[in-house]
C-alpha cells in the first residue's frame, strides 16, 4: 500500500533513526516544488541525501522501522539469511564502528535445541581472538530479540568467490587453506572444535585474509 508523506514521517520517527527536527532541517530549506509529496518520494529523497540507506528506507516504508535499532546498534543493510535468522550490517551509534549482527529468528527462540545452539556459538566465539577467526564483540538482547555482535568483514565467503571468479590458482588455494588451518589450530588450543568448516564459512577480506565464521555447531571441551 502506498504511504502518504505523513505516514512515512510517522514511521520514520518511530524507528528512532531520525527526529522531527532532523527532518525539518532537510525539508524546510527546499523550495516548495522540490518537497516530497508522498512517502515514496520522501524515502527516495532521504536515501539520495544519505540520511537513510536503501535498506532502512525499505524497512520503514514496509512498517518494519522499529527493527532498525538494536540496543546501541543502527541496522544499515541485510548481509544474509539462514535457518537461524538474519545477518545484518550495522553501526554502533556512538563509536561509529561497522559490525555484523547475527539475529536469532523469533521462531528459533521457541526451539530449545536451536536456542542452546545459538548460546554455544556465543560462548565459543567469546573464547577466540585470532586474525583468522571473525572476532565476536558482544552478545545482547533487544525487545526480546537475541543477537551476536561480530566483526564486519568487507569481502565475500570463499564459496561465493569461487563461483564468481572460478577455480583458485594452486598457490592461492594453499595459502587460504593454511590461513584457515592456523585459525582452527588456535581454536583447538582453546578447546573449541568448529565442526562445520566449508568454503561458505571462510570469509575472504579485501586484503586476502581468510577468517573463519559461524560457530553454531562448535563443541567446547571442558
Amino acid at each position: 500500500m502506498a504511504l502518504s508523506y505523513e505516514q512515512f514521517l510517522r514511521q520514520l520517527i518511530e524507528s528512532g533513526l531520525m527526529s522531527e527536527d532532523d527532518v525539518k532541517a532537510i525539508i524546510n530549506p527546499l523550495p516548495e516544488h522540490e518537497r516530497p509529496k508522498n512517502g515514496e518520494q520522501f524515502a527516495r529523497l532521504l536515501v539520495k541525501a544519505k540520511r537513510l540507506t536503501a535498506y532502512q528506507a525499505q524497512q520503514i516504508y514496509g512498517g518494519k522501522g522499529k527493527t532498525l535499532v538494536m540496543g546501541n546498534y543502527e541496522v544499515l543493510d541485510k548481509l544474509g539469511q539462514g535457518g537461524m535468522g538474519l545477518v545484518l550490517k550495522a553501526e554502533h551509534r556512538r563509536m561509529k564502528r561497522k559490525v555484523a549482527l547475527k539475529i536469532l529468528s523469533p521462531t528459533v527462540t521457541k526451539n530449545a535445541d536451536l536456542t542452546a545452539r545459538f548460546q554455544r556459538e556465543v560462548e565459543a566465539a567469546a573464547k577466540l581472538k585470532h586474525e583468522n577467526i571473525v572476532t565476536a564483540y558482544d552478545a545482547d538482547e533487544s525487545n526480546g530479540t537475541r543477537y551476536l555482535v561480530m566483526e564486519y568483514v568487507e569481502g565475500s565467503d570463499l564459496s561465493s568467490h569461487i563461483k564468481k571468479h572460478g577455480v583458485l590458482p594452486i598457490v592461492q588455494a594453499v595459502e587460504y587453506i593454511l590461513q584457515a588451518a592456523r585459525g582452527l589450530d588456535y581454536a583447538h588450543k582453546q578447546r573449541v572444535t568448529h565442526r562445520d568448516i566449508k568454503p561458505a564459512n571462510l570469509l575472504l577480506d579485501l586484503t586476502g585474509c581468510v577468517k573463519i565464521l559461524d560457530m553454531g555447531l562448535a563443541r567446547i571441551e571442558g
